[in-house]
């Protein structure tokens, strides 16, 4: 069973001025332009279409068809079907009363994402999470009434979803907007019953996670494979998936305008700590799993800082990790050991940023506006503030709606026979240096993709050398051919034999790696 899984980003920093057009088997047409001999773009229309991206993902009719089809030449001829967008925002969701408190961490424990069991023992999941819901629930339930009764986790991302829509009609792009949460309402489940009521016939799939961990952008598009293969309708669905974006410009320009604008609050502003505080995955996540999740926050947090010391500012910075719940080793430096650290090594001024959120909630209000800095506090930190989460930041806005429209051209490329409902395309053996990362081209023994190459991650990209071989989805599976996407945002899942890994080497090389994302801190620990 493929997945939706480990996809790579839309456009990143840096940008590129050209994007490779699909070579896959099924063809984009852009109707203005005319057939060749063989039922394809000639050569110097593909290259033209490829230089318009934007003309596509905007006013003209894209469809999809294969070559030897003539059922789908048919219908093409009988005149276009109606062209309809949408976009589904993903996201974790939260309690948005006391009393959702408890069915809340239900569903939340309930994920064999968020709690992995051998498989031996993965019936008992279901009493796992009751139990842990039931003994949670209580002290959870302080940590919302503290930040007025429950998570606003869904207001702030149906106001993202309008702003998201508005910005995209403003590109000349109509699109309707859709909100799913993983662990409550409005459910994924919900979201897509209303875009096949809506007859939306092409999607991008966005997790509001600006980086990608198994435990959440992973958890909702394992979730939303099922869902479409249950669904005969929704097979028919042509879609995209966005499955991480820390590294687009837009992003790291917003996040970087939120640090400087509170760093300049204090009196001493060279004497500051910049200080990210990520959430957590267990450690086993990332070494057994090869969640890319550390790898990816570690690029997030480079980027940023890059940016605010181009605009005068040395800030020195620390990356750390919090909300972690149980026994069992997660991502260090923690947050707590970290700010204690500091306080004794004499640092008073510090400046807090939620880095892997991007609306408020739970974790940003009242883990890091009241724990932390309590903690700051008693730690000897005299000086305190906090970069907001970026909400509905019109240049977050922005950049996401590009991102949406860089994404549209790609919808639906497909390549070979494939049971996958995640749409493949060509991959070149061995990436051209102009589509090599900028960072890694003195390095060529540890090539990266360019990050217009990154849609796409396929398990053939994903094999990291300090990686287990299979293990970049930890247990999402692939039927799927071996063959990934150059330049557009699709892929599959990545748990590969070993004998592809190793075929995988050899093909294309150890690079691409993929995102991961913050969770909703359901449990106040």
């Amino acid at each position: 069973m493929a997945s939706f899984g480990l996809l790579q980003r839309t456009a990143q920093l840096p940008l590129v001025e050209e994007r490779p057009g699909c070579s896959g088997r099924c063809v984009p047409v852009v109707h203005r332009y005319r057939r060749g001999a063989c039922g394809g773009l000639t050569t110097t229309e593909r290259r033209r279409g490829s230089q318009q991206p934007r003309q596509a993902a905007s006013t003209d009719m894209v469809r999809f068809e294969e070559p030897n089809n003539t059922r789908g030449s048919r219908k093409a001829a009988a005149g276009p079907a109606v062209d309809k967008v949408g976009v589904l925002l993903l996201n974790l969701g939260g309690p948005e009363t006391l009393s959702d408190v408890k069915p809340f961490l239900y569903n939340l424990f309930a994920d064999p994402d968020i709690i992995r069991l051998p498989q031996v023992v993965q019936f008992l999941q279901p009493v796992l999470a009751m139990v842990i819901s039931t003994l949670r629930a209580p002290k959870s339930a302080e940590g919302y009434k503290a930040i007025g009764g429950g998570s606003p986790l869904r207001k702030i991302t149906d106001e993202q979803a309008e702003a998201l829509s508005v910005a995209l009609a403003a590109k000349g792009q109509a699109a309707n907007v859709y909100v799913g949460m993983r662990y409550w309402h409005p459910y994924t489940e919900e979201a897509l019953a209303q875009i096949k009521r809506d007859g939306v016939t092409r999607l991008v799939i966005l997790p509001l996670y600006p980086q990608f961990s198994i435990s959440t952008s992973g958890s909702s598009l394992r979730l939303l494979e099922s869902l479409f293969k249950s669904d005969r309708a929704l097979k028919q669905l042509r879609h995209t998936v966005i499955p991480s974006w820390y590294q687009r410009r837009g992003y790291v320009c917003a996040m970087a305008d939120l640090i400087v604008q509170e760093l300049v609050k204090f009196d001493d502003v060279a004497g500051v700590e910049v200080f990210f505080s990520a959430h957590g995955v267990p450690k086993s996540y990332v070494e057994e799993a090869g969640d890319p999740y550390k790898e990816e926050m570690e690029e997030c947090v480079r980027l940023i800082m890059q940016e605010v010391r181009q605009r005068g500012y040395q800030n020195s910075h620390t990356l750390a990790y919090q909300s972690r719940v149980g026994p069992a080793e997660w991502l260090k430096p923690y947050t707590d050991d970290s700010i204690r650290m500091l306080g004794r090594t004499g640092v008073k001024s510090m400046l807090a940023v939620p880095i892997s959120f991007v609306s408020e909630h739970i974790e940003t209000l009242e883990e890091i506006d009241m724990e932390y800095r309590e903690l700051a506090h008693e730690s000897g930190i005299r000086h305190w503030g906090r970069v907001p989460a970026l909400n509905t930041n019109a240049a977050f806005i922005e950049d996401l709606a590009e991102a949406v429209l860089e994404a549209l051209p790609y919808v639906g490329c497909l390549a070979g026979p494939t049971d996958s409902l995640v749409p493949l395309a060509a991959l070149h053996p061995w990436p051209e240096p102009h589509l090599l990362h900028p960072h890694s081209r003195s390095h060529p023994r540890h090539p990266r993709l360019h990050p217009r190459l990154l849609h796409h991650p396929h398990p053939r990209l994903l094999h990291h050398p300090r990686r287990r071989p299979g293990g970049a989805a930890a247990g999402i599976r692939s039927g799927a051919p071996r063959a990934a996407l150059a330049g557009g945002d699709v892929g599959v899942g990545v748990d590969q034999e070993r004998g592809d890994v190793e075929r995988a080497h050899r093909d294309a090389g150890d690079h691409c790696h993929s995102g991961a994302g913050g969770v909703e801190r359901a449990v106040h620990s």
